[in-house]
């Protein structure tokens, strides 16, 4: 799909501040961006992004419209205009029945009622069983193994030695959505992928999103429990592993060698370092930059009495060494 900026701007409802001529063909991060591609930038906190950025256009607002380099969409609402653009670059999957005559199956053993999308490439060695659904640009490396009712969606990667229980979806939409001025969403349809390392186990029921412009990653070696969610743009370091019913909110990175307990919820756009272990219905809504373990579980309370709760409990230690002087002070 290509569009120049000025078919862009009419879709949107934004002004072109520049060339309305220059032709887009896709969306990428103002990090990633090249002169072919359209960014945007939310506000003031990526202006180092936005400044150094090699997109052809860029979505912003007035404020922000002085630090573009490039050709400038400006509107109102950056987010909710990318959410809208973002449909216009979304490929469709058609449905399909059977083994594409594109795709490279490498003679894999594939079970009945299988479903195996156009330039699919399979790997040598490679078991799949009922009923598994594999769209199309789909690669999947040497001596994996798909249990029944496994869904891989379109574009993603996933490398050798793999195994995919039951129900596992992978490349599902992530869940990022705008409002626009009554109240109503509008959401963004997510344009990057999911890429597997090697060596990776997942449990069954386990979703991962494709990433919003990047792709959600889970390198070598992890290991997933039965029931996790992880959402888009996530990366999981190599050799973790995580515990059922753990929930991961879009764009946090863990690193390498963590365990993560059952029933974690782990709060997005946060950067958890190397050899953390984190005890099971803990809650993180911090980066943590130091390797141990870590817990943090209260029972519930109306959030009011929480914020209260909250406040003292990190006093705590200066509480207790103010009464100690008190204490010292009184026998002396």
């Amino acid at each position: 799909m290509m569009y120049t900026l000025g078919e862009i701007a009419k879709l949107i409802n934004a002004t072109v501040i520049g060339d309305s001529s220059i032709k887009i063909n896709s969306i990428a991060s103002a990090v990633s961006a090249t002169n072919t591609q359209l960014t945007y930038v939310v506000s003031q906190k990526y202006q180092s992004d936005l400044i150094n950025t090699r997109a052809g256009g860029v979505i912003v607002n007035r404020d922000l419209l002085k630090d573009c380099p490039t050709n400038a969409l400006v509107v109102d609402d950056v987010y909710l205009a990318f959410a809208k653009i973002t449909h216009y670059f979304k490929q469709q999957v058609l449905p399909s029945n059977g083994i594409h005559s594109s795709a490279q199956t490498n003679q894999a053993s594939i079970g009945q009622n299988c479903t195996i999308g156009k330039n699919v490439v399979i790997g040598h060695n490679t078991t799949i069983a009922s009923n598994v659904v594999i769209e199309d640009n789909v690669t999947l490396g040497d001596h994996a193994y798909l249990h029944p009712n496994v869904t891989i969606l379109q574009g993603c990667s996933i490398g050798d030695n793999v195994v995919i229980s039951p129900g596992v979806v992978i490349g599902s939409e992530g869940f990022g959505n705008a409002r626009d001025d009554q109240a109503h969403w509008h959401t963004i349809a997510h344009l990057g992928n999911v890429v597997i390392g090697n060596n990776v186990t997942i449990g069954a029921n386990t979703t991962i999103d494709r990433g919003t412009l990047e792709d959600t990653q889970i390198h070598d070696g992890v290991r997933l429990d039965n029931l996790i969610h992880i959402a888009h743009n996530v990366i999981i370091g190599q050799d973790t592993a995580i515990a059922a019913n753990t929930g991961i909110a879009g764009s946090t990175t863990l690193g390498k060698r963590c365990m993560i307990g059952g029933m974690v919820g782990i709060v997005g756009h946060l950067n958890i370092c190397d050899d953390v272990v984190v005890n099971a219905k803990s809650t993180i809504d911090k980066d943590i930059k130091t390797p141990g373990i870590y817990t943090g579980i209260m029972p519930l309370m109306p959030h009011k009495q929480w914020q209260n709760v909250g406040l003292w409990l990190v006093k705590l230690d200066k509480i207790v060494k103010h009464l100690n002087i008190k204490l010292k002070n009184l026998k002396d």
